[in-house]
Formats: C-alpha cells, sequence, structure tokens
C-alpha cells in the first residue's frame, strides 16, 4: 500500500500542473475589443484597437503588446510611435504619457492614465504595419493572430478587415478546436467577426486570401513568392474543418466514455469482491460481562483481532488494537501471573523478573525485549536494546562531509529496525505456534484467487483512468491549448478519492477476511469490549457481577481503556487480588510508566526515520501551439496595473 500511495503522489505532482499566484491589485473587466485591420496593396495595414477597461480598483494605467512572432511574412514589421488616445468616463484625456518598449517577439506599450475604482476607459491604439501579407503568383494570403495573450476575458470582440476586395477573397477566423467558431460576415467593405465571452489568454487567429490583383503585383513585385497557394490554402480549412470534428469526437465523446466505462467497470468489480468478503453484522450495544477466553493479549490481538506483532509494530498500527496497547497489556498479564514485579524505589518505577513458570515461548522472547537480560529494569531502560538519538543522530548527518559517513549513520537506524524486525518475528512465531497449542480456531481467510484477480484488475483499471486523465490534460493543454483540459483534472480527483477509499477498504480485506462460521467468537469479545468501554456507567448491582477485576484490567488495556477501569477500582476502592498488580493499580505513578512503555515504538519509528535520511536539494518562444489553426504568427495582448 506504501509503495502504491507514493506513485501516486508522484502521478498528483506530475498531472497537476504547479500554478504561481501573483497577487494583483488591480481588480477590472473587459466588456469589450473592437480591431479594425485595413489592409492596403503595398502589404501595409493600419491596424486600430479599442479596448473597454470597467475598473473595480484604482489603477495606475493599461498596457497592450503587439507581437512579431513566427511565422510572419518576410519584411513583417511593426512601426514605431503608434497613436494612442483615452477616454475616461465619456471624457477625451488631451494627453497620456505612453512608454514603448521592444519585446522579443514584438512591443508593448505602458499607458500611464491613472484613475479609480468605476471608472470606464477606452483605450484606442493605432498601430502602422508593414509586410503583413503572403504574396504568391495567384493570391495574397494573411495568417494573423491579433489576439492571444490578453490577461482578462473579454465580454465582446468585433473585430473588421477591410482594405482589399472581399468579393473576390475569403476570411475565416478561428479560436481553436474547442472553442466555439468566430462568426464571419463578408460586408461590402471587407468582413466582419463576432465572438462572445473570449476566454483570457485566447487566441484569434485571421486567416483569409484574396485574388492577385495587377496593383498588388506591381506594388509588391520583389516580395511574391513564385507558386500557387490557393489549393493549399483551402486544403488547409478543410483540414481544420476536418479535425475539429475528430477530436470534438474524440475529446467529447469516445475518450470520456472510455473513461467512464473504466470507472464503472472498476467499481463493480471492486463492489464484488467487498460484497463476497463483507463481514458479518453485530449489534452494536450487545455487553458481555464474563470473559469469552483467558487468553493472552498478545493471542488474543492475533487470533480475534487478526494483527502480529511484528507488523503492528513496524506500520504503527491503530486500529482495532493499537501496537502500544498490545505492549502494555502483555506487560500487566505478566504482572497478574506472577511472573513480574511491580515496586518502586525512592518513587521510581521498577518491573522486576520474578519467575518463568508458565511462559509461552513468544512470552519469553517479549521479556527478553523488555529488560535485555537484566532481572529488572527502570522506567527509562524498558526496551533499551532499541533505543536511538534520532536528534543526534539527525545533526551529525548534516555535518557529514560525504556519502560513507552518511551511509554508516543510516546503517545505525536500519540495524536497529532489523534487530526490531528479527525479535518481534520471534514473538510472532511464538504467538501463532501457541493457537495451534490451544486449538484456537482461525477467524479469518485470506482472499480467494478469484477476488484477488477483480481485485487486480479493478486497480489496473483505475491505473489507466490515471493514465488516460493525464494523457487527456496534457494533449489538451499543451497540444490545444484548451481550457477543457481542466475539465479532465477536476475529473481526476474524484477518480483518485474512490479509488482510495476502495483500496483501503480492500488492503483490510487482504490482510483476513472474518470466517462466518467462526464469527461468534468474534462477537464475544466485540460484546466483551462493549461492557469495558461502557464501565464507567455501571451501577453498584452490575459491579458486584464482575469478579475477575485483574483480567478486566488487562484486557481493558489492551482495548485503550485502562485509566477508565483503573478509576472505577478507585472511586469504589476495589482491590485487586494480585498483590504486585494491585499496587500497580493504586500507584499515582504506575499508568505514567504504562504509557512510558510507548518507548519501544518511538525507537522503532526513530529507526525508520534514520534509515532514511537524505540531503533536500533543489536546482533551480516564438510562434503558436495549439490545435485549430492554420499556423499565423504575431500576436496581442493586454491588461492593467
Amino acid at each position: 500500500m506504501k509503495k502504491f500511495l507514493i506513485w501516486l503522489g508522484c502521478l498528483i505532482a506530475f498531472i497537476v500542473p504547479v500554478i504561481s499566484v501573483k497577487a494583483d491589485d488591480v481588480s477590472y473587466r473587459i466588456p469589450s475589443y473592437k480591431g479594425h485591420l485595413s489592409i492596403s496593396d503595398n502589404s501595409s495595414a493600419t491596424f486600430t484597437q479599442e479596448i473597454t477597461y470597467d475598473f473595480e480598483s484604482d489603477y495606475h494605467g493599461q498596457y497592450v503588446t503587439l507581437g512579431s512572432a513566427k511565422p510572419v511574412p518576410d519584411g513583417f514589421y511593426i512601426s514605431g510611435n503608434p497613436t494612442v488616445t483615452a477616454t475616461v468616463n465619456g471624457q477625451t484625456k488631451p494627453y497620456v504619457k505612453v512608454e514603448a518598449s521592444e519585446l522579443s517577439d514584438g512591443t508593448k506599450l505602458k499607458v500611464y492614465n491613472q484613475g479609480h475604482s468605476g471608472d470606464k476607459v477606452v483605450l484606442k491604439v493605432t498601430w502602422q504595419i508593414n509586410r503583413i501579407l503572403n504574396l504568391y503568383s495567384d493570391v495574397a494570403v494573411l495568417n494573423w493572430f491579433p489576439i492571444s495573450d490578453w490577461d482578462k476575458s473579454i465580454g465582446h470582440v468585433d473585430f473588421t478587415v477591410d482594405g482589399l476586395d472581399s468579393n473576390k477573397g475569403e476570411l475565416y477566423a478561428h479560436a481553436g478546436f474547442f472553442q466555439k467558431n468566430p462568426q464571419v460576415q463578408r460586408t461590402d467593405e471587407g468582413y466582419n467577426i463576432q465572438f462572445d465571452h473570449f476566454p483570457a489568454k485566447g487566441k484569434l487567429e485571421l486567416h483569409a486570401y484574396w485574388p492577385m490583383t495587377p496593383s498588388l503585383k506591381s506594388k509588391n513585385s520583389t516580395n511574391i513568392i513564385n507558386s500557387s497557394a490557393k489549393d493549399k490554402f483551402l486544403k488547409q480549412e478543410n483540414d481544420i474543418v476536418r479535425n475539429r470534428k475528430i477530436y470534438h469526437i474524440i475529446f467529447y465523446g469516445l475518450f470520456p466514455g472510455l473513461l467512464l466505462v473504466l470507472f464503472v467497470l472498476a467499481i463493480v468489480f471492486y463492489s464484488s469482491v467487498l460484497r463476497s468478503t463483507r463481514p458479518p453484522r453485530f449489534p452494536k450495544d450487545s455487553r458481555l460481562y464474563d470473559i469469552p477466553q483467558n487468553l493472552a493479549p498478545l493471542v488474543l490481538a492475533q487470533n480475534v483481532y487478526n494483527q502480529r506483532f511484528d507488523i503492528s509494530g513496524l506500520n504503527s498500527v491503530t486500529y482495532p488494537i493499537s501496537f502500544n496497547h498490545m505492549v502494555q497489556a502483555t506487560i500487566l498479564d505478566l504482572i497478574d501471573r506472577g511472573n513480574l514485579s511491580f515496586s518502586q524505589s525512592r518513587g521510581e518505577p521498577i518491573l522486576e523478573f520474578v519467575k518463568s513458570d508458565g511462559l509461552a515461548d513468544f512470552e519469553v522472547a517479549f521479556i527478553d525485549m523488555l529488560f535485555d537480560g537484566q532481572s529488572q529494569v527502570k522506567e527509562k531502560d524498558m526496551f533499551s536494546r532499541y533505543y536511538i538519538n534520532e536528534g543526534e543522530i539527525e545533526s551529525q548527518y548534516k555535518k557529514a562531509k560525504n556519502r560513507t559517513e552518511r551511509d554508516k549513520l543510516r546503517s545505525i537506524g536500519r540495524n536497529i529496525r532489523s534487530l526490531f524486525l528479527e525479535d518481534a518475528t520471534r514473538v510472532t512465531q511464538g504467538v501463532e505456534n501457541q493457537e495451534k497449542q490451544l486449538g484456537l480456531p482461525s477467524l479469518y481467510r485470506q482472499l480467494t484467487p478469484s477476488e484477488t484477480h477483480l481485485s487486480s484488475v479493478a486497480n489496473i483499471m483505475f491505473i489507466s483512468l490515471y493514465v488516460l486523465i493525464a494523457i487527456g490534460f496534457f494533449l489538451l493543454s499543451i497540444g490545444f491549448s484548451s481550457n477543457l483540459s481542466f475539465l479532465y483534472l477536476l475529473i481526476f480527483f474524484p477518480v483518485i478519492t474512490m479509488h482510495l477509499i476502495y483500496r483501503l477498504q480492500i488492503n483490510g480485506r487482504a490482510n483476513g477476511c472474518l470466517v462466518p462460521e467462526n464469527s461468534d467468537i468474534y462477537y464475544q469479545w466485540h460484546s466483551f469490549n462493549n461492557m469495558i468501554k461502557s464501565i464507567g456507567q455501571f451501577n453498584q448491582a452490575e459491579l458486584q457481577s464482575i469478579v475477575l477485576w485483574n483480567r478486566i484490567l488487562v484486557y481493558a488495556t489492551l482495548y485503550g481503556q485502562a485509566k477508565k477501569v483503573s478509576d472505577v477500582l478507585k472511586r469504589y476502592n476495589i482491590h485487586l487480588s494480585n498483590p504486585s498488580l494491585d499496587a500497580f493499580t493504586y500507584s499515582p505513578v504506575s499508568f505514567a510508566m504504562l504509557y512510558n512503555s510507548t518507548a519501544l515504538q518511538n525507537y522503532v519509528s526513530a529507526s525508520d526515520t534514520v534509515s532514511n535520511f537524505s540531503i533536500n536539494s533543489s536546482s533551480g518562444s516564438g510562434g503558436f501551439s495549439g490545435g485549430g489553426f492554420s499556423g499565423g504568427g504575431g500576436g496581442g495582448g493586454g491588461g492593467a496595473f
């Protein structure tokens, strides 16, 4: 499961783009953009932009860019000193400061036109462009992006192209495969393009041709390419129309359909496995006042709750029985049976080994872990063989000069971890032998081959979903520059959520499914646990019905209810038959000692951290991509500051 989560984390980091957020102090809208391109016979053009800004905050000015990103015609050039006028709330400003700067692929104008929230600003910029047409022997071709990089969406775009004879040419406008088609209308003077709700960073491309006229030939004789282009032009437009339909079918139909089929099948397969491994249901409030079986805590944890001592320690398992509670309950169990004794010396709690009579092999192994060969142990020295000073080793690791020194320090953690695993495995194997000696039935089964197969197929389907979503996202965002990519990104999150939910449930079942024919044993312990949880609300009669308080305390500790039972004992002045355990219960420091037995878990966790120490390190365009365009150049954008 850990490898799966690591892999999944890497996929999330790969599929989700890192978005740097920059604070924008200026709030505004662009309700209208009007463009007018007037082309002359000499292939030059006058380009006028009229942009309307509605400001919702104070501002310093506006900026506009006009690009020359390739591919553009040979000799394409934006003349300097464009004309700029600004109208604020219907009043034309007599003077505005304009700062022009050359970009690597165009020109940027900053218009210092300071104002306040609520202002309506109409900025009008007139540019002169040389060599805007590609000239061939049969046609003159316009292939140009007037809009490509506006910071905000535009409410309405109204664009006019005139100057050449529109009756004998044709103009197409493109906004990409996954944007709606701009509306193009032929007029007496030329063409008009309309587009509502134009997206931020969206692109508008004009692709047009006009038949070559004597005037065009005479004024551009040195720039005419000696080849025909009309047939290629029309084929390119037909390809755009055809490809648009194909990509719409793929990304609006086939691709989502395939994702849906895979998702539904994966859910069906996972659900089938969960149904066949569903544990029996028990009454939630049932209580059992008698101990079902007199089992050692570690035997109970493994037989009834399918929790191995070694695996629980390595994975810091907390449900339904925590590793720390397994350790604590075992110590109390050994005190209750007389194998260990509790005492205090100068107020310091001490555990002492008393006898080995009646100890099973796993308990001998556990005592060896606890005492490390000593006959008695103080609170701070419990499980001392696994002690590791994580802070000190981390400090040394940071000061290490080479890889050899770092590997040596990491090996300390690996050695401690290996020592714990070896000892804990010996305990677990001893528990398994004890189960056989006691003739305890197996309460759990593994997944059947059919269930394992269905689970694996469902998992593969989810992984395929991630791959397909990633492909769809990157094709749409990078290949086609489409905002539809974010829809695929949104699909990813519910898919991964469902996968994790099902995967966690399946993994829980894979470690063992409760066998229905032996579920009555589990039910008895379930009811006994309910009794312990509610023991604080018992009346006098119910308390008197409980006989073996010492065993109750042991199992309450295993279930994490030790303090609750101890409080009841003290409240009603109930004493235990075992003097050592009674002294432990009434000692003001006993349970502090018991909680400090969690040092074993802390040592194991620290060894895992140390063995994985690492040094953190860090390391510090022309043209237009995207589908649905004919390959033009240029570009234009803007915003406010």
